[in-house]
């Protein structure tokens, strides 16, 4: 079965309908770069999830963040 997280998070108006669990580990398909998922937003009346990984050094602690905006919730599968 494909899983998509276009079915995880849905918009109502002004609300969002969130299945998708925040701390989520998401994949993008085509890189198999792994992302937590932070928050689900609405902006410019789009949904968009930020979601975070860790830089690749072990010893560092900080965090890159992305926007996954809706027309790209199709490249990335839930882990």
């Amino acid at each position: 079965m494909k899983e998509s997280l276009k079915k995880g998070v849905q918009r109502k108006g002004k609300k969002i309908i969130n299945m998708l669990a925040d701390n989520l580990t998401i994949r993008h398909k085509k890189t198999k770069i792994e992302y937590t998922i932070q928050k689900i937003v609405i902006q410019d009346g789009k949904l968009v999830i930020i979601a975070y990984r860790y830089y690749s050094k072990p010893e560092s602690d900080k965090k890159v963040f992305i926007n996954i905006l809706e027309s790209e919730f199709k490249q990335y599968e839930p882990v």
